[in-house]
């Protein structure tokens, strides 16, 4: 039997704001903005370098601020809805409906060009009941943290899907 989706508190920047430090993860790519920007685009690269099963953007293109996706997790889905988006920079959405044991969510992409290649920045944050939003959150960091290295050995490894 499927799980039925909550609605989540429609967070945005202030909430973002609260994120702890040891709630950010950042990673050094040795490819331009774009590139890392081109596989934060591509729905099935999400499934490669994290471990999400789906991804569908249910909003046609071009994306922007009230863009909307469907996220899978093994047998979890998360409805997000984009509150910030700056073309080819940031992306951050909230968790507007999930079957997971949240009452709000919130996750941030940055791309920052750097002399070497670019810097991808994560935050993210999560609340539910008691430490259930600390434990959720620190499950997102470390999913990052371990995924952010797979990412650029996606890209490396598919110089053309990504524009390089």
């Amino acid at each position: 039997m499927a799980k039925s989706l909550k609605q989540h508190k429609p967070v945005g920047e202030d909430y973002l704001a609260t994120v702890s430090p040891k709630l950010r993860v950042a990673h050094a790519f040795p490819f331009p903005a774009s590139a890392v920007w081109a596989a934060l685009l591509d729905a099935e690269a999400w499934t490669e370098w994290l471990p999400i099963t789906n991804v569908v953007w249910t909003s046609p293109e071009p994306f922007g601020v009230g863009t909307t996706r469907t996220v899978e997790i093994e047998d979890q889905k998360v409805e997000e809805t984009f509150f910030a988006w700056e073309e080819g920079k940031r992306m951050a959405f909230r968790f507007e409906k999930s079957t997971l044991p949240v009452s709000a969510a919130v996750e941030d992409y940055v791309v920052v060009e750097t002399p070497e290649g670019c810097e991808l920045r994560w935050a993210g944050k999560a609340s539910a009941p008691l430490i259930l939003g600390g434990i959720v959150s620190k499950q997102l960091a470390k999913g990052l943290k371990d995924g952010m290295p797979k990412l650029e050995a996606l890209i490396r490894d598919n110089p053309g899907r990504f524009g390089l």
